[in-house]
């Protein structure tokens, strides 16, 4: 972490705890508005005034009631959660950079509408500049890849999802087409070979690959058009069967033509999936029913065992719209084994001649693949020959991932050494490039202001297939689609109105702090770092339970075997930035250590979590006396199946019998490390005794908190 000051200053990129870098923060604001009034002012210089001096002196009452107002609801944005501070260590929020909120303000002056370029003449696009340093950091090759902002990640999903239904059945309507034109279209089928697409049946046909289907009537246009009068004929022939085609689904809706096709689609995707696929299916007609959750392990990754016997079982009537891999699970921040799935498409294409979509939700952790972004990667993953393996062998020195770490009592004399270098998380990043569409978030791990979700496409041929109007891809004068230049957002999304203020933020932020690994890259590596150094902390709280615990409460403190108790993560090691870890009476483990009662864990648990934040049920509904935050979620079954809970509560050594007595799942405490000052906290100056360990001290205050909580407990 040494090389954390070197080139551009982290702790110059945010506010700070206590606004340190407020000076700086309202010159660039004030800066920022003078030159907007300035513009307003010198369009048009002599037209009159009209809002004249009598005037605003009339209008004194009007303000002060406007300044009342302000008043009121900055009162009330006093009980606000402070995100901002180190001691909120909760849910996927934390602050935002200067330059990102910087952009955000000057768009909101101008309120450019990113639709449409006669809206917003700037900012859309800075929207698109923006899609390409994101897919370039994804993994994408930015002149062949498309991507634009969302209002989150949501809306990214659904999107997603309609953009891979859209381009299945395209390929349904050019068989159509070769069908009654009587034309041979020679194709690439997943497995390799190439036959005449006429030949296929309509499941084949839903399951070519993407990359094939995408470039369906670009092969249909060259294999028939010949000469440029010839191409022209046909793409205006083939423009008029398409728009009266039966497998239009634009036009004759999803259920006439699962009706015509006799098949339904199935999306497959892990248990521990955000609720936005399912409500996506929904949206675009599949239904929630389409979705198949895969059984997760003992880590929430997805278990590819299940996934590929999900897949070896679907019914002669039933084809894989989707695969979904998650890079970041909400509530744990898992990483899927992308790589292995992309192996897996292989495979099935190999043994079953079908192909799917492959989208990746990596609305939490896409923002970690900056780490594997910028010259130093691009030289070394550039190296003919070289494999994942090769790869991660000579870059992973170069990434650093690694801190040595002592905990701050007396006791302890030594290091302990933490990292972030699990190779199955790290081949991962690597593999999203293989995905053909990605969501991520820059409202999250990008420290972009609401709203900024956003989706890439690996390839930009998906725009000709889902815009509104006559689509580019049959412009006769265009040879190769791919290297068409895409110039505008609003034709080609699901959203209408969308502000350019958050193209205009990610703008700013992405240029001043590029997505690379010396820049931005630095912010994920001490978020990384410091989380597992908090859960280096949590496992090793048990041993020195006795002296936290004098420290807390002084020397003459004692407390009885019976009543100690101890901070259990969920998992051994979190693949992102994300603990889950509950409190656990050690009194309650039998003799081989096997935990029986869950109802009395939920309880001690429920408590604990009262105490750590904010609500109804306590005295305490302001952020002051509110010392540090965590957040909660349950591992149940309306979410897991028995498969998965069985592989995470043998990690934990609980009992599923009483798991299932129970019925209530496991409440779990969760923390989200994500504010850039853990490190500058604890380094900042040479005498120790100034700097401060927020994620020890929270610990603590854990110690104390469960301490107390205790005490009023009874199983």
């Amino acid at each position: 972490m040494r090389e954390i000051n070197k080139r551009d200053p982290l702790s110059a990129w945010f506010l700070g705890p206590k606004a340190e870098h407020a000076e700086i923060w309202l010159e660039l604001i004030e800066y920022v508005f003078r030159d907007y009034t300035n513009w307003r002012r010198n369009y048009f210089p002599n037209d009159p005034v009209v809002v004249d001096r009598a005037m605003r002196r009339e209008q004194g009452p009007w303000f002060d009631k406007l300044d009342n107002n302000i008043d009121s609801v900055l009162n009330q944005l006093k009980s606000h959660f402070p995100f901002f501070s180190p001691r909120y260590i909760a849910h996927m929020l934390s602050e935002q950079s200067l330059p990102a909120v910087i952009g955000y303000f000057a768009g909101m002056l101008y309120n450019p509408n990113n639709v449409t370029s006669e809206a917003a003449p700037v900012t859309v696009d800075l929207e698109i500049e923006v899609g390409k340093w994101v897919s370039k950091m994804l993994g994408y090759n930015p002149n062949t890849s498309w991507a634009h902002i969302t209002s989150g990640g949501t809306l990214a999903n659904t999107e997603a999802l309609w953009v891979a239904r859209t381009v299945q059945f395209n390929s349904l309507i050019v068989k159509d087409y070769c069908d009654q034109k009587n034309l041979e279209l020679q194709i690439d089928t997943p497995n390799g070979r190439l036959v005449d697409l006429r030949k296929l049946e309509d499941k084949q046909i839903l399951q070519l690959h993407p990359k094939v289907s995408l470039g369906l009537v670009e092969r249909l246009l060259k294999s028939v058009g010949k000469t440029p009068e010839k191409r022209e004929e046909v793409t205006e022939d083939y423009q008029k069967f398409l728009e009266k085609s039966r497998f239009n689904v634009n036009s004759r809706g999803l259920y006439r033509i699962l009706k015509e096709v006799n098949l339904e689609p199935v999306i497959l995707v892990s248990e521990a999936a955000h609720y936005s696929i399912k409500k996506s299916a929904n949206l675009i007609g599949y239904g929630t029913d389409s979705v198949r959750t895969i059984p997760v392990d003992s880590r929430f990754r997805m278990n590819l065992s299940a996934l590929e016997r999900e897949m070896n079982d679907l019914k002669d009537d039933q084809y894989i719209s989707t695969v979904i891999g998650i890079v970041g699970t909400t509530e744990e921040g898992a990483v899927d084994p992308i790589g292995e799935i992309g192996k897996l498409r292989e495979k099935y294409s190999n043994e079953k001649n079908s192909s799917f979509w492959f989208h990746i939700d990596s609305a939490w952790g896409g923002y970690i693949r900056s780490l594997f972004n910028g010259k130093e990667y691009d030289e070394i993953s550039e190296k003919k020959g070289s494999t994942i393996n090769e790869l991660l062998k000579e870059y992973m020195p170069v990434m650093d991932m690694r801190e040595k770490v002592r905990i701050p009592l007396k006791s302890v004399n030594f290091d302990l050494d933490i990292n972030w270098e699990n190779k199955e998380v790290l081949e991962s990043f690597v593999s999203m490039k293989q995905a053909d569409s990605i969501t991520i978030d820059p409202h999250k791990l990008g420290y972009i202001p609401y709203p900024a979700g956003m989706v890439a496409y690996k390839n930009k041929n998906v725009t000709g297939f889902i815009v509104q109007k006559a689509n580019y891809i049959f412009d006769p004068q265009a040879d190769d689609r791919s290297q068409t230049e895409i110039t505008s957002v609003g034709p080609y999304i699901l959203e209408g109105s969308k502000p350019g203020a958050a193209a205009l933020s990610c703008w700013l932020a992405h240029k001043t702090i590029p997505l690379e690994l010396r820049e931005h890259g630095k912010i994920i590596k001490t978020s990384l770092l410091n989380t597992r150094k908090l859960n280096l902390y949590l496992q090793h709280h048990k041993k020195h339970f006795q002296e936290i615990h004098e420290e807390i409460f002084g020397k003459q403190a004692k407390i009885h075997n019976e009543d100690r108790f101890e901070f259990l993560p969920v998992y051994k090691s979190p693949d992102t930035n994300v603990i889950c870890f509950i409190v656990l009476k050690e009194s309650w483990k039998d003799r081989e250590g096997k935990i029986h009662d869950i109802h009395s864990i939920n309880q001690l648990n429920k408590k604990v979590y009262e105490m750590c934040t904010i609500n109804s049920n306590r005295k305490v509904k302001t952020p002051y006396a509110q010392e540090f935050f965590v957040s909660r979620t349950v591992i149940d079954a309306n979410q897991y199946s028995d498969d998965s809970v069985e592989s995470i509560y043998h990690n934990l050594n609980i009992s599923m019998d009483s798991y299932r007595e129970s019925n209530e799942g496991l409440f779990v405490l969760r923390s989200t490390v994500m504010n850039p000052w853990y490190y500058q906290a604890t380094h900042h100056h040479s005498d120790p005794e100034f700097n401060f360990d927020y994620l020890f001290e929270f610990v603590k205050f854990l110690h104390e908190t469960t301490n107390r909580v205790m005490g009023e407990f009874v199983t």
